[in-house]
């Protein structure tokens, strides 16, 4: 008798490689982010170096009205939160905190969802049969698997 699958192939395969550029899209968001904090508080443009010149900085103009610079960096913070970059970064760290409530050892919880995590960015490089996960077999640990999955493609609204 075969199971019957979770999610659709194609779902399946997408939230797989959500995960597996999981890394890619924590570094992004975080350099944006300091980008964005650390950013100068007046507006100014570099000019193009031109041959044997240096690049020039140049400050633009000021307007009549108050100056809102904490405001706009709160707007540019916000906006960053609504990127798809962005929702599929969260999705993978909601499905996260999914993973193994039912276990009472805290340890076992961890190694799990790292497996979960590892398995899915490599399941060649790490099977089952690698990870130490006593208590967990083969059958669980794919049905907790595909919750992960299922979990990120509820949250990403795929399901």
């Amino acid at each position: 008798m075969s199971r019957k699958p979770v999610l659709p192939y194609d779902i399946r395969q997408e939230c797989i490689w959500i995960v597996r550029r999981y890394d890619r899209r924590v570094k992004a968001y975080h350099e944006a982010r300091r980008g964005i904090i650390d950013g100068a508080a007046c507006g100014f443009v570099d000019t193009k170096a031109a041959k044997g010149k240096p690049s020039v900085r140049v400050f633009l103009p000021h307007g009549t009205g108050d100056s809102r610079q904490a405001e706009n960096k709160m707007e540019q913070l916000d906006a960053i939160e609504d990127w798809p970059e962005t929702q599929r970064m969260r999705a993978v760290e909601n499905a996260e905190l999914h993973i193994g409530l039912d276990l009472v050892n805290e340890e076992l919880r961890q190694r799990l969802t790292e497996g979960i995590l590892l398995n899915c960015k490599d399941r060649r490089e790490y099977p089952l049969r690698y990870m130490n996960l006593p208590g967990i077999s083969e059958v669980d640990f794919r049905r907790r698997k595909d919750g992960f999955l299922s979990e990120i493609a509820k949250f990403l609204l795929l399901i």
